[in-house]
């Protein structure tokens, strides 16, 4: 897949709505709703990718797809669990962690403290799982048929499971946020046409997330993930024309350390300290957490994926 710029920029804008309704949910009152648009992001970016080595080789090569995954969220993660437990943390909340289920966690009522944020790592790595699954034998023309049944039952699924489930199974569960995943894998294969009104699509969810109804509180947080989903993924497909806003530098380079940012953002913003020194903090770490963690660990996944290339017999001249 070709990289798109401006969904890094898209990705930023994701974080910082997270980012700016765990530092003050009176501000930022939906914010949460990041999160749906970093899903429908990460369903287009992921069936893109695999939609592509697909058509290109006939087939997925699984295990290079979790190598790549895994040293993409393990490292870090694993960072600011250590970090964790050297402060005190019992491991009963470092475990769910780790072990990617704090969604499900969360959902039977255990308190993670400061690794909240991790059920969203969770829903994640679940669908890194269970989606080349999908991809991988599904034949190019029922792409758009079967992907789009996902996304109606995903979406009939949640719209249920409000009324049937918990709201905090609604909130975490992977079940009820893969719709939006879907989504994003659907816009991948159908490549919808961009309409004008698509552009203020980002403003909108910008504004939306400002509006305290759609809180963290009563039914109204639920039934408006509905609206986060249809501008989230009008946003995503934006973004894919390239516009200007979304490639601004700034955008760009917030994007190449945002997993960084979100993992240690929380663990010092619900530290007893002061907010300027859980910024200041929260910089030191996720700078730390690339340069030093996850930029390491890339540059020698590129190296190994080389050198195995170079290793591999030449093909003979006919």
């Amino acid at each position: 897949m070709e990289r798109i710029p401006a969904l890094d920029g898209l990705r930023t804008l994701a974080i910082a709505m997270v980012v700016g309704y765990h530092i003050d949910k009176t501000v930022v009152p939906a914010g949460h709703w990041g999160v749906t648009l970093f899903f429908v992001l990460s369903g287009y970016v992921i069936t893109s990718s695999l939609c592509a080595e697909v058509d290109r080789t006939g087939r997925l090569d699984l295990g290079s797809f979790y190598r790549k995954r895994l040293l993409r969220l393990l490292p870090a993660l694993l960072a600011v669990c250590l970090v964790m437990l050297a402060v005190g943390s019992s491991w009963s909340r470092v475990a769910p962690a780790l072990g990617f289920y704090a969604n499900y966690a969360r959902v039977e009522g255990l308190s993670l403290e400061r690794l909240t944020h991790t059920w969203f790592i969770a829903v994640i790595a679940h669908f890194y799982l269970l989606w080349p699954f999908v991809i991988g034998p599904l034949p190019a023309r029922h792409r758009i048929r079967v992907i789009g049944g996902l996304v109606l039952a995903a979406i009939a699924w949640r719209a249920a499971a409000i009324g049937i489930m918990s709201p905090g199974w609604v909130y975490n569960a992977t079940d009820t946020n893969a719709a939006a995943l879907f989504v994003g894998g659907y816009m991948a294969v159908a490549r919808p046409t961009t309409w004008r009104f698509m552009n203020w699509s980002v403003p909108a969810l910008l504004a939306l997330m400002l509006l305290p109804v759609f809180g963290d509180t009563g039914g109204a947080v639920l039934w408006g993930g509905f609206a986060a989903l249809a501008l989230s993924a009008m946003a995503v497909q934006y973004a894919t024309t390239g516009p200007a806003l979304l490639e601004n530098r700034v955008l760009l380079q917030l994007a190449e350390v945002s997993y960084g940012l979100y993992l240690w953002h929380y663990v010092f913003i619900r530290s007893d300290i002061p907010l300027w020194t859980a910024l200041v903090l929260t910089a030191a770490a996720t700078a730390a957490s690339w340069y030093l963690v996850e930029r390491p660990v890339l540059r020698w996944a590129a190296r190994q994926k080389d050198r195995g290339r170079s290793l591999r017999p030449a093909l003979p001249v006919q």
